[in-house]
C-alpha cells in the first residue's frame, strides 16, 4: 500500500515538473524572441532601392508581415547586414505562428526559424510620420503606406486567449534629411 501511495506521488511529482519544464522553455523562447525583434527593429537600416526612377524604402510593412534591413542577425549574431522577413501565418491547429527568415545581404544563403506560436492573433502595426503631423491624428495603420521612409515605431500585437499584448518598439534609425526643390528640409 504504501509502495503504491509513494509510486502515485512519484509520478504527480514527475508530471509537475515536466509540466513546468515546458512552461519555463515556453516564456524563455517568448521573452528571447521578443527582445531580437526589438533589437532588430532597433538595428534597422535606411536602405533604399531604385525602382522605374523611384526611390522606396526597403522596409515593406503589412498586418501579417514585415522586411527590413539589418545589421542585427539572430543567426549571426552582430556580423554582417541582413534582410529579415517576418511573416505571420496559421497552423493545422488555427492558432498563429511568427516566422522569421534572414537572408545575408550579398550572399545567396537563407536561414528561417519558428519565433513565436500558439497564439490566437498576432499582428503588426506602423505609426507613420505623415499620419502624426495630419489633423485625422491616431497615426497606426496595419499597412505602411510611405515607401520612401522608416515607420516611427512598430507594434506587435499578440493575443492568446483572454490575454492581450502589445509591444511599441520606436525605430531608432532616421534616414538623413535632404533639401528639396524649394529649400524646406524633408525626411
Amino acid at each position: 500500500m504504501i509502495v503504491i501511495i509513494l509510486a502515485a506521488s512519484m509520478r504527480a511529482g514527475y508530471r509537475s515538473l515536466e509540466g513546468g519544464e515546458k512552461k519555463a522553455e515556453s516564456m524563455e523562447r517568448f521573452r528571447v524572441s521578443m527582445r531580437l525583434v526589438d533589437s532588430q527593429l532597433q538595428s534597422c537600416l535606411p536602405l533604399t532601392v531604385k525602382e522605374e526612377d523611384l526611390k522606396r524604402s526597403v522596409f515593406i510593412g503589412a498586418r501579417d508581415s514585415m522586411t527590413f534591413a539589418s545589421n542585427r542577425s539572430l543567426f549571426s549574431g552582430r556580423k554582417g547586414y541582413v534582410i529579415a522577413s517576418y511573416r505571420i501565418e496559421s497552423d493545422e491547429k488555427g492558432k498563429q505562428v511568427l516566422y522569421l527568415k534572414e537572408s545575408t545581404i550579398g550572399m545567396e544563403n537563407e536561414k528561417e526559424t519558428k519565433l513565436l506560436d500558439g497564439f490566437d492573433t498576432i499582428r503588426f502595426e506602423y505609426l507613420q510620420a505623415e499620419k502624426t503631423r495630419g489633423l485625422g491624428g491616431g497615426g497606426w495603420s496595419d499597412e505602411l503606406t510611405d515607401s520612401t521612409d522608416l515607420p516611427q515605431k512598430v507594434k506587435l500585437h499578440l493575443e492568446q486567449g483572454a490575454r492581450k499584448l502589445s509591444v511599441t518598439i520606436p525605430l531608432r534609425t532616421r534616414k538623413p534629411a535632404r533639401k528639396d526643390s524649394e529649400g524646406q528640409g524633408a525626411t
